[in-house]
């Protein structure tokens, strides 16, 4: 791929992400992060066709969510896979403790518009390094 800007592309694995945030009751959080972390995110990389998940917890900003995980599809077709249906409707001990306090949550299919292909990181080394 050619340069723009001096940005250079780099490929990424999927062209779709699927964000999820959440708003957890307060008090509750250690049990939302133990079903999150120990089997939601194992159980659905398991899944053909996702690739990566990322959580973060909101550190500043409005009119968003406290909870947020970025999951990297190839694309869309896990969400309609059998093993993903049968995840979902498996009984879950964590999952049972930590849905009653899921106040919010919302949640957005993006395919990637641009680039068509791959991503673009900046290579131009104008940071300030780190000191060791």
């Amino acid at each position: 791929m050619a340069e723009l800007d001096g940005i250079t592309p780099i490929q990424h694995i999927g062209n779709t992400i699927l964000v999820v945030m959440m708003e957890v009751d307060q008090g509750h959080e250690e049990e939302f992060d133990r079903w999150y972390n120990d089997e939601h995110l194992p159980e659905r990389l398991e899944i053909p066709g996702y690739v990566s998940a990322r959580r973060f917890k909101l550190q500043e900003g409005e009119g968003v969510l406290d909870y947020l995980c970025i999951w990297e599809l190839e694309d869309p077709s896990p969400l309609q896979s059998e093993l993903y249906n049968s995840q979902r409707t498996r009984p879950s001990k964590l999952r049972d403790a930590a849905a009653p306090h899921i106040r919010q949550r919302a949640r957005g299919l993006y395919n990637q518009i641009f680039p068509l292909v791959g991503a673009f990181e900046d290579h131009l080394g104008d940071y300030a390094k780190p000191t060791a």
